[in-house]
């Protein structure tokens, strides 16, 4: 049988596996540790902290995880509990740190979310509720509450599609240049183009790709 270390493929498949797998572990450990500590805190009366370690925990987020519910529950719960006891900014605060959270998460397709809906439109009531700002003052509160609505409502992040783009052609590009690394050369160094040909084009390929997610992501 051929060694590991004389099937390059396989070594390099193996070692991805391990550091998807090893991601995966570090994010569902860190999630969990946010929210007991947001837990602790929620249960020494200390809100407030609570919220931020809550926020931490939508961030260490993965696709399906409970964590993530968890988490948006428990800020939703805290926020309409501020609010009730009359500390408003608390209450914007615990909203903000949700709507946040889940915009820190993303994937190529994350559709509506009634959570992320309710947090903007709640964020949009309790700011309209400050007559502060002179600037202001001739608004009515559903215009206010429209006005902040709209801004929350508009999307400055990357393209999802051509950040995924970008991160294919970086992953292809610097795998195809270790291929051709492994197979591009003979025993004695001597470069290999019917070997080398393959791995080429690919990094020629994944180099383009990454480019063009720079300029369009």
């Amino acid at each position: 049988m051929k060694p590991l270390w004389g099937r390059p493929s396989l070594a390099m498949g193996l070692v991805i596996i391990a550091l998807a797998a090893l991601v995966l572990w570090r994010v569902a450990s860190e999630a969990r540790t946010e929210l007991a500590a947001a837990q602790a805190y929620r249960d020494d009366d200390r809100p407030l902290l609570a919220v931020e370690h809550y926020r931490r925990a939508i961030r260490w987020s993965l696709p399906l995880s409970p964590h993530t519910a968890e988490a948006v529950s428990a800020l939703e719960s805290i926020a309409a509990q501020l609010e009730e006891d009359g500390d408003f900014a608390g209450a914007l605060l615990a909203w903000r740190s949700l709507l946040g959270g889940l915009a820190a998460t993303r994937s190529l397709y994350t559709g509506s979310s009634p959570a992320r809906e309710n947090a903007s439109d709640q964020i949009a009531r309790l700011v309209a509720l400050d007559r502060s700002v002179g600037i202001d003052a001739s608004l009515s509160a559903e215009q206010l509450a429209a006005d902040h609505r709209r801004l929350l409502s508009e999307e400055s992040s990357l393209d999802p599609w051509w950040g995924a783009l970008l991160l294919l052609g970086m992953a292809i590009w610097v795998g195809a240049l270790l291929l051709l690394a492994t197979r591009g050369f003979d025993l004695n160094g001597r470069f290999r183009w019917a070997s080398a040909r393959g791995p080429i084009w690919g990094a020629l390929a994944g180099f383009v790709s990454l480019v063009l997610g720079l300029l369009f992501a």
